[in-house]
C-alpha cells in the first residue's frame, strides 16, 4: 500500500501550490475531447489555498471535475492507494471514504454514493472525482462555472 504521510510531515500545514496544468490531453485521452485552449485551467481552493497535485491540478473529464492521485495531498487527511486490491482511502479523524478503479460507486462513512464518473487510469495515472474527495474528507463544495474554479470549505483540526 503506497501511502502519502511522508509527503504531508514535508510539506506540513499547507497544500501542494504547485502549477496547475494547462494540458488536456487526459481529457483527450479519456473522453475523445479536449478542452478548448480559450478556457482558463480549472482552479481548486481548500479553505482558500489552492489545492493541486504534481502532476499539475484539476482536469475536466467528461463534464466531471477530476484531480490527479499522484501526490495529492490534503491538509490533516490520510490518503492511501492499494495496488493490489486497486482500491483509494481518503480519511481524517471524522470522516473515511473509499472507492476502487473502473467504479462509480464509492463508501463514505459506510453510505453508497454514486458519482458522475468512474475513479480511472489515463496514461498511467490515476485520477478521482473532486466531488468523491470533498465527500471523503466532509467538505462543503461551491463551483463556479464561469470562472472554473472549486472552492472545497474544510474544517482545520487539531494538529493539522
Amino acid at each position: 500500500m503506497i501511502t502519502f504521510k511522508k509527503i504531508m510531515r514535508i510539506i506540513g500545514l499547507s497544500v501542494l501550490v504547485t502549477g496547475v496544468s494547462h494540458s488536456s490531453a487526459p481529457a483527450a485521452a479519456a473522453s475523445g475531447s479536449t478542452q478548448s485552449a480559450q478556457l482558463p485551467a480549472i482552479q481548486i481552493y481548500l479553505n482558500k489555498s489552492p489545492i493541486t497535485t504534481s502532476a499539475g491540478g484539476a482536469t475536466l473529464m467528461n463534464g466531471t471535475v477530476m484531480l490527479s492521485l499522484d501526490k495529492l495531498y490534503v491538509s490533516g487527511a490520510t490518503i492511501s492507494y492499494d495496488e493490489h486490491t486497486r482500491m483509494i482511502t481518503i480519511n481524517n479523524i471524522l470522516t473515511t471514504g473509499s472507492m476502487k478503479i473502473g467504479s462509480r460507486m464509492a463508501s463514505v462513512n459506510g453510505k453508497q454514493i454514486t458519482y458522475s464518473a468512474a475513479f480511472q487510469q489515463v496514461n498511467k495515472q490515476l485520477y478521482i472525482p473532486l466531488r468523491f474527495v470533498n465527500d471523503a474528507i466532509g467538505g462543503s463544495l461551491d463551483w463556479n462555472a464561469q470562472k472554473r474554479e472549486a472552492f472545497i470549505s474544510y474544517p482545520h483540526f487539531v494538529g493539522d
